[in-house]
């Protein structure tokens, strides 16, 4: 833990001294926008910066309705199951919404000879009534679909990191970027000049 915090101390000192400066790729993939403000972009800085805000906030708030989610099955599976909800994996959560209790959940995986997938009684249920089951499984699934969602952002904005820095990369290296149409009778063509 103590050289975790030496080296998150150490980079940031490197971040604010005088000697050092960042390379505006590095400045883009720690946060979009940032290289494109430095190289005088304004428009695409805001764009990168836009998207980044965007994806953060939809990251958060989808990883927030997951764990909403996740209490409310969970409460209501104490109150129509009567689960004791504390120390339950995920997979426990899903076998209780698969079966109305433990001892068909039990019964089934004894004649499919998986002796490790058995609960005891410490870990027991029994719904009331199966809409209840039901409706359960649709509160977990929500759960799991925004938990899932959140990894798909999460992902997304980390492309976006990428994506910057090589905007980056593209704004320092090219100087001029121009579109020629060509237009014959018999073709239609477009001539792109690069200047680096």
């Amino acid at each position: 833990m103590f050289k975790k915090l030496v080296l998150i101390f150490f980079s940031f000192s490197m971040l604010f001294s005088q000697d050092f400066t960042l390379k505006p790729v590095i400045k883009s993939f720690l946060i979009p926008g940032w290289g494109e403000k430095t190289l005088g972009n304004k428009k695409r800085s805001r764009f990168f910066s836009n998207i980044e805000i965007s994806l953060l906030t939809t990251c958060v708030g989808s990883y927030l309705i997951s764990h909403h989610q996740l209490l409310q099955y969970r409460t209501y599976a104490s109150n129509h199951a009567n689960v004791i909800v504390k120390g339950k994996n995920h997979k426990y959560w899903v076998d209780i919404g698969n079966y109305l209790n433990m001892d068909e959940h039990n019964a089934e995986h004894l004649r499919w000879r998986e002796f490790d997938a058995i609960y005891d009684r410490e870990n027991s249920w029994s719904w009331d009534t199966k809409s209840n089951m039901k409706k359960f499984e649709k509160m977990r699934i929500k759960s799991d679909y925004y938990k899932k969602a959140g990894e798909y952002i999460l992902g997304a904005t980390i492309l976006n990191h990428i994506i910057s820095a090589i905007d980056v990369i593209y704004l320092s290296k090219v100087k001029e970027l121009s579109f020629l149409p060509k237009i014959d009778k018999e073709k239609i063509e477009m001539q792109v000049i690069i200047s680096l």
